[in-house]
């Protein structure tokens, strides 16, 4: 089993309970989710802190951007899991919140949500788990840092 990094920063969405990343395994393969670190980035803070939530995806969606994970061992193989940063139709979110995170607007602030190594988060195959600002960003969108450590 190969361990990855994905991250990815953007801007924030002025819409309350906006999908911001999605992360999604693909139909060979489901992953193993051990670390999810989200920060406030950039220069300009939001006018609201974000409020995070940690949810399932119901549906995945169609995404139109994805990164791809750097495997920790460069001579290792290739991710299937992506990082889904935009939707042409987005993920439809189940109904049970898994974790929420209420972030101040403040430069910096954030939430690593851990897993210990024998009891990570799992992600089924062709499923997926949506980062999910509840709150809208206001007038000032500012930025955002998504982090996440997993194997598969």
């Amino acid at each position: 089993m190969a361990r990855f990094e994905v991250t990815h920063n953007k801007a924030g969405i002025n819409t309350a309970n906006s999908p911001m990343w999605q992360f999604k395994t693909a139909a060979g393969s489901r992953a193993r989710i051990f670390e999810i670190a989200l920060s406030v980035a950039g220069t300009t803070a939001p006018t609201n802190g974000p409020g995070w939530r940690l949810v399932r995806a119901a549906t995945v969606g169609t995404s139109s951007a994805t990164v791809t994970a750097e495997e920790q061992d460069p001579g290792g193989g290739a991710a299937t899991a992506v990082l889904d940063t935009t939707w042409s139709s987005a993920p439809t979110l189940a109904s049970v919140n898994m974790r929420l995170y209420q972030t101040p607007n403040t430069l910096g602030s954030g939430i690593v949500w851990t897993w210990p190594d024998h009891r990570p988060l799992i992600v089924p195959l062709s499923s997926g788990v949506v980062i999910v600002n509840a709150n809208a960003a206001g007038a000032a969108l500012g930025t955002f840092n998504c982090s996440i450590v997993y194997e598969e």
